[in-house]
């Protein structure tokens, strides 16, 4: 309801749409994911979905050119996205030549998208590590887009809704844009990888009391988050993109024939962190496992 009353101040319809995006040339890598345009929002987001999706057969899937990893296959015939006229529900499905098959479907709802994504060992061999990257882009959306600062992303940790400008070591002493991961209690307490990649991320010292990630918007009236759902081992945002990552941070060992499937959820409301917290517990509780 609250949602509600603040879109129709705003003269704005309550529909959140989501759109494919643009298919790479043929035999090109490029951008496997969709646009997300609340009401609000003055221009949108984009979800990738995957980024990047590996086991320990190798690479099966990224999204952009990098010399040092390259996929064992790149699609041949992008994979296609189809719509629910009824719903406004966009999936895909795709399988690999080496037979990794990959599906991914988001549902939008009053004021969140709601994410699914399926992993299937379609080869003859089992593989472990099956795990993928999935990333928010907050880039093309006005309210949103501003690099280089940690001010307006926030996270739950030492027991209130923060900026991770408050945590350490900061920006100024790592001489670079953030570019940071947060560990998430339970799961990332056990973390023992390591704590800074040069010129690139790097790890700070607090610890998250709940998996998730927002950007507050720039008028401080809305606020994007992320979710995976429980057990996930880190947080993270590049702030040169800028992007969000709340996970998924599982991997897993599949089976010939065997499939994972993640569960998350896009929130697109009112700045009201204490109402974000009461959704999320309610979620959290009824979400079912992968």
């Amino acid at each position: 309801m609250i949602y509600l009353l603040a879109l129709a101040a705003l003269g704005a319809p309550d529909r959140i749409r989501l759109e494919p995006l643009p298919k790479p040339a043929a035999g090109q890598v490029g951008q496997l994911g969709f646009s997300i345009t609340a009401p609000w929002m003055r221009g949108h987001i984009d979800l990738r979905m995957p980024e990047t999706l590996v086991s320990s057969a190798g690479l099966h899937f990224i999204d952009h050119n990098r010399a040092d990893m390259p996929p064992l296959s790149i699609p041949a015939i992008w994979p296609e996205w189809h719509t629910d006229a009824r719903t406004g529900a966009i999936s895909y499905r795709y399988r690999t030549p080496e037979g990794m098959e990959f599906a991914a479907e988001a549902t939008p709802l009053e004021d969140t998208v709601r994410l699914e994504f399926r992993e299937r060992n379609m080869s003859s061999e089992r593989l472990t590590g099956v795990g993928c990257q999935i990333c928010l882009v907050l880039a093309p959306c006005e309210q949103l887009r501003e690099r280089d600062t940690l001010e307006p992303i926030r996270a739950w940790f030492g027991g209130r809704f923060r900026s991770l400008a408050e945590t350490t070591p900061t920006p100024a002493v790592k001489r670079r844009e953030p570019w940071v991961l947060m560990r998430v209690r339970g799961r990332g307490e056990a973390y023992t990888g390591p704590m800074d990649y040069p010129d690139g991320w790097w790890v700070v010292d607090q610890i998250a009391d709940e998996p998730v990630i927002a950007r507050v918007t720039d008028d401080g009236k809305w606020l994007v988050a992320i979710e995976w759902g429980a057990g996930q081992t880190m947080l993270m945002t590049n702030t040169r993109i800028p992007c969000l990552h709340a996970g998924p941070s599982d991997s897993v060992s599949l089976a010939p024939g065997a499939e994972h499937v993640l569960r998350g959820t896009i929130y697109l409301v009112p700045n009201d962190p204490d109402r974000l917290a009461e959704r999320l517990r309610k979620v959290w509780r009824k979400k079912p496992a992968g």
